[in-house]
Order: C-alpha cells, then sequence, then structure tokens
C-alpha cells in the first residue's frame, strides 16, 4: 500500500467528534503521495507508461470536449423517490480534521462485499484492504445500485463498471483545485450526471481548466476530470452521479456514440 505507507492510521483513528463518535478521518492532501508521478514512474515504469490501447483511447477522447453532454435525461422525481429510503444513509465524504466541509456519499459499484457506506474514498478503500486498488477494481454492484433503477439505462450500457457513487455536498461543501488520474494510463474515464435541482447554476458550481461550466439538473455529461477541477454548493441537497466506466476501446466508442451533439 505504497501511497499510505507514511500515515498513522492509529492515531487518525484514535480521534472522536463532539459526541465521542470515531471521526474516521482521512490524511491531508499530500503532494508526494497523490502526485510524485516521476518517483513512481521510476519505481514501477510498467504501470505508469502507456499501451498501445491507452494511446487509441486518449486520442479518441481528445476529440470530446472536455465538458460533453450526453444523451441521458433523467427523471429527477423517480430518483428522489427512490433514493429517498436511504436519507438516513448517507456518509461523510472524505472527512479531514480541521477541514469543514459539509459533503457526504454513497456508493453504488464498491469492492465484493461493500455496503452502500464503504469505499466513497481510494484511502478508505486501500486502508480497510490495506493494498494498493485501481478504480476498475471496484465491479461489485450495492444493494443501493439495484434499487436506483432510473439510472440504469446509462449504467447498464457500459457494464461492468469501476467505482461509482453518488455525492450530495450541502451548503458550504466544495472540492478543492485538483486532478484525477492525469497520466495516460489512467484505468477509467468518468461520466457525471445532475441529480437534483440545486444544480443548476446558482445553486452549484464546477469549475475546470479555468471555466465554471453549465450544469442542467437531470443531465449526464462525459468530464475530463484530468484537468484541474473545484466545486462549491450553495445550497443543500445538490447531488451528482460520478461513475468511473474502464478505458477500454469498447467502452471509447461506446461514449462516442452516445452524445448529445453528433
Amino acid at each position: 500500500m505504497e501511497d499510505n505507507k507514511d500515515i498513522n492510521w492509529k492515531e487518525l483513528d484514535q480521534k472522536k467528534d463532539k459526541w465521542g463518535k470515531p471521526l474516521n478521518l482521512i490524511p491531508k492532501a499530500n503532494q508526494a503521495t497523490q502526485a510524485g508521478y516521476y518517483e513512481k514512474w521510476l519505481r514501477k515504469p510498467n504501470e505508469y507508461e502507456p499501451s498501445e490501447e491507452d494511446i487509441w483511447c486518449e486520442l479518441q477522447l481528445q476529440a470530446l470536449s472536455v465538458w460533453e453532454p450526453l444523451k441521458w435525461e433523467f427523471d429527477l422525481g423517480w430518483f428522489k423517490k427512490e433514493i429517498k429510503q436511504y436519507d438516513d444513509k448517507w456518509v461523510p465524504y472524505l472527512r479531514r480534521e480541521g477541514v469543514t466541509n459539509d459533503r457526504e456519499g454513497l456508493c453504488l459499484m464498491g469492492m465484493p462485499g461493500d455496503k452502500c457506506s464503504d469505499s466513497l474514498s481510494m484511502p478508505e478503500a486501500r486502508r480497510r484492504h490495506n493494498k494498493k486498488l485501481w478504480e476498475i477494481d471496484f465491479n461489485a454492484k450495492t444493494e443501493l445500485y439495484n434499487d436506483l433503477e432510473s439510472l440504469h439505462d446509462m449504467l447498464e450500457y457500459f457494464q461492468p463498471l469501476g467505482r461509482t457513487m453518488l455525492v450530495k455536498s450541502n451548503a458550504g461543501g466544495w472540492f478543492p483545485p485538483h486532478k484525477d488520474q492525469p497520466n495516460l494510463t489512467r484505468d477509467t474515464f468518468r461520466i457525471v450526471a445532475f441529480l437534483s435541482r440545486t444544480t443548476q447554476h446558482d445553486a452549484y458550481e464546477w469549475e475546470m481548466d479555468g471555466h465554471r461550466w453549465p450544469i442542467t439538473p437531470g443531465k449526464a455529461y462525459y468530464v475530463d476530470t484530468r484537468k484541474t477541477h473545484r466545486t462549491h454548493s450553495w445550497m443543500n441537497n445538490s447531488i451528482h452521479l460520478v461513475v468511473n466506466v474502464p478505458k477500454t476501446w469498447e467502452n471509447v466508442m461506446k461514449l462516442i456514440s452516445v452524445t448529445q451533439n453528433y
């Protein structure tokens, strides 16, 4: 578990909130462990040198916008009814000590045996399994996946999927500027769908590559999250779905076949 080797998990486990409950903290962001691609390449060149299929896929994906609307438009009323039974199941997402950040999550695709409260973040999953994991390792459907039939048309199109989750940002919830798997050897690309009314322009911001992108509630987008991006919510219950689709030539061909603009 090389990315987490210097983390004092025992010390973090002892941290409690004001009610005496475990905080379930994740270590603070660290460039050496979360980036450090040069050192990682020196240690394990085979993991960081692109295959022929990697190059095919990345070249084809360059034909898309970094924020490409897809054909799907979800029924928000149907989704709201289905997710209602999970109102008390949402768990803090990437909680860090000393940082106020009101965001929560639920897992649709996780590791075998995962519940909807597991595997929301890669650090938490690696901690439980004590090994390095990739997005494509999270290929087991949780009960939540089965219950959200309103999303199945899109999700089943790309099955088998990688790690897939719902993220709910409440007022003041945010993600700092960051990149997701910026190297050519990334194992997945991402689709993001916005599943509540409080994701429109005056309620939720998604800024990427220096531009604030327009969001239509109920729409799905291919999002090039290799680019630097950040988010901020101004209202409660801003819910979006993050789907890691295995980066194969077949899936890239599927993706470019379902763009809204063709």
